[in-house]
């Protein structure tokens, strides 16, 4: 039977075997079509690009660490084009459906690694994340999501984005599983201590309903983590829309840096509101690219003191509710966009790691919250999580 192209590239590899036993015998996975198989071509999720690049000389030793663990490959999946998208949309191979909510966008730019696992394809999958691109697909379909911290999982032999955020992440559909796929996929991880205190500050509150905001009530309740609730971002110099900016200031620069004569030759080829987004990176100078990381420096400062510690995690709505439905205006959707990346924009801009927590019994749909993490805690956000849903490790 043929697989859906939506979710699966052509270009292969259809599959790749395992090249060991280990951790994660058993367990199958996909990876994003950004990262490199030796012998095929990345194609970025445009088929321009698949056409004007050259097979890959090496594999992602990232795939390579998952098959030497025992995990099996079953396919390369699909990706927004050159990862520059939070939809989930693809104007040339098609929207994957979300098999949580068939009737909103799935996310993006990990979309078929989302709806995959989501779907039952595969167990997890591997993604990239620079602006939200694994925890809000996996916002959106219901499954578990981690952003690392900056630089902690190996990026070589894989397509660049925007080299002062991009990130490995995983996605999976439960939780012992991630950590697991971490573990084998980080150098030298600690098993990780449970942060006792989640701080929520009252910038997030408008963005979360009643019925989310209960639910992580009842969860530190009953598996005593204590919330404590404070206003040290409201009251700060930032608000989301000038941490959106910022981000996007520095994204938009480094994009068009690595991929500007391309984009030249070919930006007649991809989704219009794509390209919509990279002139407007063309836009971007010298000078508002180094102001923009003067001011990611000195957010960096100011959430390395006052943000995430030893002493207590942040938890904050992972986005501000329910994915958007497939009809939505492309205006509206812009607009959700630039709300969204306010709030991913946090650890990106700081490069924490985030870990996105479905919250999959609530009425509004699919959603949930996120605990982000300060700068090297991983394994302390991902023990941490499991106390806080009162999981049971069974993924050894």
């Amino acid at each position: 039977m043929s697989k859906d192209t939506r979710i699966f590239c052509q270009q292969g590899p259809d599959g790749l075997a395992p090249t060991q036993e280990g951790a994660l015998s058993g367990y199958a996975f996909v990876f994003k079509d950004l990262f490199d198989v030796a012998g095929y071509t990345t194609g970025a999720g445009n088929p321009t690009w698949l056409q004007t690049h050259e097979p890959a000389t090496h594999t992602s030793p990232l795939i390579d660490r998952l098959l030497a663990q025992g995990a099996e490959c079953v396919g390369r999946v699909q990706t927004d084009e050159l990862a520059y998208s939070l939809n989930g949309q693809n104007i040339h191979y098609g929207t994957p459906i979300n098999p949580a909510a068939p009737d909103c966008i799935p996310g993006g730019s990990s979309s078929g690694s989302a709806v995959s696992v989501s779907g039952g394809v595969s167990d997890f999958a591997i993604g990239t994340d620079t602006g939200g691109s694994v925890r809000v697909p996996a916002s959106y379909n219901n499954i578990y999501g981690f952003r690392p911290t900056l630089g902690k999982l190996d990026l070589s032999c894989a397509f660049e984005l925007a080299k002062s955020f991009d990130t490995a992440g995983i996605l999976a559909i439960n939780l012992p599983l991630l950590r697991q796929v971490f573990k084998v996929l980080c150098d030298n991880p600690t098993e990780g201590k449970t942060i006792q205190n989640v701080y929520l500050d009252d910038a997030f509150v408008p963005f979360l309903s009643p019925e989310r905001l209960a639910q992580l009530t009842t969860w530190c309740a009953e598996h005593d983590i204590t919330l404590d609730r404070g206003h040290l971002l409201q009251d700060s110099d930032y608000d989301f829309a000038q941490l959106s900016l910022i981000f996007r200031t520095v994204q938009g620069y480094e994009i068009i840096q690595k991929h500007g004569d391309w984009l030249s030759q070919y930006g007649d080829q991809i989704d219009p509101a794509i390209l919509a987004r990279v002139e407007w990176s063309r836009t971007i100078t010298k000078t508002m690219y180094d102001h923009a990381c003067y001011d990611q420096s000195l957010f960096t400062k100011w959430i390395a003191e006052f943000g995430p510690s030893k002493k207590a995690l942040w938890v904050l709505p992972t986005t501000p509710g329910r994915p958007p439905q497939l009809t939505m205006e492309s205006s509206a959707l812009a607009k959700y966009r630039s709300e969204l990346m306010g709030m991913t924009a946090l650890a990106g801009l700081a490069g924490l790691p985030q870990l996105h927590l479905p919250m999959a019994e609530l009425d509004e749909g699919p959603c949930g919250v996120s605990l982000l993490g300060y700068k090297h805690g991983d394994m302390d956000v991902l023990a941490t999580a499991m106390r806080l849903i009162g999981e049971v490790d069974d993924a050894n």
